[in-house]
């Protein structure tokens, strides 16, 4: 009987050390994937954070070309371009109606100026016949001053016909210049006056800001009936304007438009060119521009796998895009112009913390 609860304990005993020694392996392994676990988890933010680096003072991240293939990024070379400054200005289509009525009163005046020198004419005939007359006694000294009257009469009417036909033209190039004034009263400009009558040509009147002039021999001027500057058109100079139309604005001036769509009334956009040198610069398409903490940035392709975020800084807005002065900050590099809201989401998922974080 002894025998048999020896033999039970030493049973009991052995299965003891056997279940110790089970669970003391499972621990170790747990323990062991527990450190495979974090240390593969510590080399996926060692990598994600080796992703991003800094050259020359600026963040980059690179990508696998596969990623940057499947990402869809499109990436080209800039294009140098030289252009001048523009200011803008504002312009109207002149309404050309009172030119019209005051070719038709010139008209008139002329008619009656005609009607006048043709009966002074005659009344000058009359008169010279009545004194010869006069002189071979055939008619009276009374007759022979009636006559001289009435010729007298005829060139008082003729003077004051002159008087209103030059007040006339004083008023036409008051109100509107010597250019515009020539179209109404210059008979070899009748066909030009026509075309604008008919409207194949339209007047533009242009207003610059009050702290802007212009060299109309120098500036070139552009206009649109839409806010698309690639869509304007030049203008030709006419005179400088008498007259403003807004006391809002400063110096005005006439330009003649080569266009039929024009209508009296319609406001325009206007760009002025400005005086001075010319601007030179890489051209940046507004397409790869993207904007982040209130400024404009580019991404630049730099070598085949890492793309650099550049700030555009001192660039100009112009229409379409922006004027890059500072050629250095590209250099022979491409500029991603699809797909820049796609790196800046790259270059920041780092640092967005995984919900599985403790």
């Amino acid at each position: 009987m002894n025998w048999l609860i020896k033999s039970f304990l030493i049973l009991l005993v052995i299965c003891l050390a056997l279940f110790l020694t089970v669970r003391t392996i499972d621990k170790d392994n747990d323990l062991i994937k527990d450190l495979i676990v974090n240390d593969d988890e510590s080399d996926e933010e060692e990598e994600e954070e080796e992703r991003i680096s800094i050259i020359d003072g600026f963040k980059a991240i690179e990508l696998a070309e596969e990623v940057v293939e499947a990402s869809g990024l499109k990436f080209e070379s800039l294009k140098s371009i030289s252009i001048r400054p523009e200011f803008i200005a504002y312009a109207e289509v002149v309404d050309i109606q009172p030119l019209v009525s005051l070719k038709v009163e010139y008209l008139e005046l002329l008619s009656d100026l005609k009607v006048l020198q043709n009966d002074l004419y005659n009344h000058n005939k009359i008169l010279k016949r009545a004194e010869a007359l006069h002189q071979a006694k055939s008619i009276s000294t009374r007759d022979l001053e009636k006559t001289r009257f009435e010729r007298d009469r005829k060139t008082s009417e003729l003077n004051a016909a002159n008087a209103r036909l030059n007040g006339f033209v004083f008023k036409v190039k008051s109100s509107w210049g010597d250019r515009l004034s020539n179209l109404v009263l210059d008979k070899e400009q009748q066909n030009e006056f026509g075309e604008i009558a008919s409207y194949q040509k339209a007047v533009i009147l242009l207003s610059l800001p009050k702290n802007q002039s212009l060299d109309y021999q120098k500036q070139t001027i552009f206009v649109s009936g839409l806010n698309q500057r690639e869509t304007a058109q030049t203008v030709s100079y006419l005179d400088q304007a008498k007259q403003v139309n807004n006391p809002l604005y400063g110096e005005t001036y006439f330009y003649l438009h080569d266009s039929q769509k024009m209508r009296s009334g319609m406001r325009l956009f206007a760009w002025v060119e400005e005086s001075g040198n010319s601007s030179e610069g890489y051209f940046i398409t507004d397409q790869a521009v993207f904007w982040y903490a209130n400024e404009p940035w580019i991404y630049v392709k730099h070598g085949e796998e890492l793309f650099i975020r550049k700030p555009l800084g001192k660039a100009k807005k112009i229409d379409n895009g922006w004027l890059l002065e500072d050629k250095t900050l590209v250099g022979d590099d491409l500029v991603v112009i699809k797909g820049g809201q796609i790196l800046l989401s790259e270059e920041f998922k780092w640092a967005i913390p995984d919900e599985n974080d403790d």
